[in-house]
């Protein structure tokens, strides 16, 4: 999915010719100044808001290196506002905030404040209500609540890169079996080890050819899920991620995975498993090995 953010931005101006260039050509965003402060309009895919948050803040460090996100930017909207852009009448969007009208979904979003006499809305709340309906933007803006996480995890994510160390994306291989506590408990062993001084350094470390060393995407599994359902996880601009999970004996496992495209990485057909082999037949693979010959945990393997 496609998501449009409208960030506060410090580092660049808009009388720098080759920050505007960047930012036009490589991300077709605009950078913008209104009363002293700088804004950025940039796009970006994920699988949700946070997560197309991540890439981008990867995405804009790389090529400006200055440019410092301070916030997202509310994009506030009054019944007019609306009105204009979802080309509908006044009378029609009050309609809608007043309960009035389509009371078969969920209600109109709460406004975010006051300003003058008329409430105002985030344009993200009343995008994602319009969405119920198969109106709205294509590209969406984050709701308060997304915007409200990004905004928390910018400074973090911002001193992990100063830092030289990957941002890390955690993601479930898999959802909705009944197992989603167990793989919960898998991120959060995981955030404890990565708290630990030189963790992230070593994972960073790992011998696989990456082509984004910026951004480390761990896949937190179980031993039933599929090697397939691990590397479905590894985004459309990434070609590895590191799949975490616990053995029998509940230590904790850490292993490159990679999609066929990964240079160097051990296709899993060579280890004599198939395209249904599970995270517990790659454990047993790296434990006896094909013909008891074992596998080095460490070995990046990929799927063919």
């Amino acid at each position: 999915m496609e998501y449009e953010f409208h960030f506060v931005v410090d580092g660049i101006e808009v009388d720098d010719d080759k920050a505007v260039a960047i930012v036009h050509d490589t991300f077709d965003g605009v950078l913008t100044r209104h009363r002293g402060r700088h804004f950025l309009d940039v796009s970006e895919s994920g699988v949700n808001a946070i997560d197309a948050a991540h890439r981008i803040v990867v995405r804009l460090r790389k090529s400006l290196p200055a440019l410092r996100l301070v916030r997202t930017d509310p994009d506030l909207v009054g019944v007019s506002d609306i009105a204009e852009r979802v080309e509908r009448s006044r009378q029609n969007v009050q309609q809608w905030v007043n309960g009035e009208r389509r009371q078969d979904k969920l209600p109109f979003p709460d406004p975010e404040g006051i300003a003058g006499r008329s409430p105002v809305w985030r344009w993200g709340d009343v995008n994602a209500w319009l969405t119920q309906f198969g109106e709205g933007d294509e590209v969406h803006p984050p709701t308060r609540e997304e915007a409200l996480t990004i905004d928390f995890l910018l400074p973090k994510w911002q001193r992990t890169l100063d830092d030289g160390l990957p941002l890390v994306h955690f993601t479930a291989a898999e959802t909705g079996d009944g197992r989603d506590e167990e793989r919960e408990t898998v991120q959060r062993l995981l955030e404890g080890t990565l708290a630990l001084p030189g963790v992230l350094e070593r994972i960073a470390a790992f011998p696989v050819p990456r082509t984004e060393r910026q951004r480390l995407t761990v896949v937190c599994a179980v031993l039933t899920d599929r090697l397939s359902s691990v590397v479905s996880r590894i985004g459309h601009d990434e070609v590895w991620a590191v799949l975490a999970y616990q053995g029998a004996e509940s230590e904790l496992h850490l292993q490159p995975v990679g999609t066929a495209k990964a240079p160097g990485a051990v296709p899993v057909s060579s280890l004599g498993l198939g395209r249904n082999a599970t995270v517990g037949d790659l454990l047993l693979v790296q434990t006896n090995g094909p013909d008891d010959i074992p596998v080095t945990p460490i070995t990046p393997v990929g799927l063919d």
